[in-house]
């Protein structure tokens, strides 16, 4: 008896689209653009104004220069840090508040689809992501309704007309074939 080693079952990797993310980081990458911008334009000032009142002051009241700049590039780098964290949420629940409402959008045309509405277009708004996706489902759906459209009328035709034994077989097996291609 031979042995066989088990069998391991690798963990699928799911990737998202490029695009979606894509601007997003570009979004977050540029909040943290401005914040440092932001950060850099008001330290410059107030470090030269500090460095400049020292200097006519003299250096006998201070120790190093580490204490000409403590407090403020401290409190500089805790307004940087909370803005930035700050703008980041906001953005990022603005962000999740688009895809939750996209995808209700979605759901809801799928929903409406399961119930037989196949010919109502699906609402975009939302992200570029979620209007290229209602595209696609509304692509689909319009196929669906037309090859229900076709089935019926070819049902219809074999109900209404008396063909041949053989002809009606065939009609009939295209008709199954077609029925199998939209629920298999």
């Amino acid at each position: 008896m031979r042995n066989h080693p088990p069998h391991i079952t690798r963990r699928r990797i799911y990737f998202i689209n490029p695009r979606f993310q894509g601007g997003t980081a570009l979004l977050f990458a540029f909040l943290v653009a401005l914040g440092g911008a932001v950060f850099w334009w008001r330290i410059d000032r107030e470090l030269g104004q500090a460095l400049q009142e020292i200097s006519l002051r003299g250096h006998y009241s201070m120790k190093s220069a580490h204490e000409v700049v403590r407090d403020l590039l401290a409190w500089r780098l805790v307004a940087l840090f909370a803005g930035v964290y700050l703008a980041g949420a906001a953005v990022f629940l603005l962000l999740l508040r688009a895809i939750l409402l996209g995808a209700a959008r979605a759901v809801g045309t799928l929903r409406a689809s399961a119930e037989g509405d196949l010919s109502t277009p699906t609402p975009t708004g939302g992200s570029a992501e979620f209007n290229r996706f209602g595209k696609q489902l509304d692509g689909a759906r319009g196929e669906t309704l037309m090859l229900l459209r076709e089935i019926r009328g070819e049902a219809a035709s074999l109900a209404s007309g008396n063909p041949p034994p053989e002809e009606f077989r065939l009609r009939w097996d295209g008709l199954k074939e077609k029925i199998r291609g939209i629920a298999p």
